[in-house]
């Protein structure tokens, strides 16, 4: 009688163990670290120096810091939203500030496992303290180097040029902003 008892303990055991491991594969494992790391979303900070150029009368400089959001495609493209913003221009005795909006598109070349350059081009708005009625429309073309320092975390360096059209008439305004930024993007 205690051999039937003892089954029917190791019975009732075994069905307990299978339900929860038929509830586990229903409801699917937790994600592991790898997983997220490979959903290819990241989060970008940089920070940097900006300068104007363009007319004879325009040459002035801020720092600059941006962030922004991306996801990686596949291992050589990727794309991102950023927003960035140049601290204090001091233009015509005035300081102004310039804040830029941009969707970009960037080609990474990997030329190892860390190191990898890029080139890249976006479209976006920018304008001038805050004043969205008299903003521009803005063309980027980047380049850089990322490397990364885990499979979580890169660190970006690279340069941008920005230059702005009128918002009305698409007539190109001889301005253009240049940036040296060096950053990261956290992965996850």
């Amino acid at each position: 009688m205690k051999q039937c008892r003892g089954i029917a303990v190791a019975a009732a055991w075994l069905v307990a163990t299978a339900g929860s491991a038929a509830a586990a594969d229903a409801y699917g494992a937790p994600p592991t670290a790898e997983a997220y790391a490979a959903s290819g979303f990241y989060l970008r900070g940089d920070a940097g120096w900006s300068w104007l150029d363009g007319r004879d009368d325009l040459n002035f400089d801020s720092v600059t810091a941006g962030g922004g959001i991306g996801y990686q495609w596949s291992p050589m493209f990727r794309t991102d939203l950023r927003f960035d913003h140049a601290f204090d221009f001091n233009i015509g005795g005035d300081n102004a500030s310039l804040n830029t909006a941009t969707a970009n598109i960037y080609l990474d070349l990997p030329l190892s496992s860390v190191v990898k350059p890029y080139v890249g081009g976006g479209v976006g708005y920018s304008f001038f303290n805050n004043d969205f009625d008299h903003g521009l429309f803005a063309a980027a073309l980047m380049g850089g180097v990322s490397v990364d320092v885990n499979q979580y975390v890169a660190v970006d360096v690279g340069y941008r040029f920005l230059t702005f059209f009128d918002k009305d008439n698409f007539d190109h305004i001889d301005v253009n902003d240049h940036s040296v930024m060096a950053g990261l993007r956290f992965k996850f």
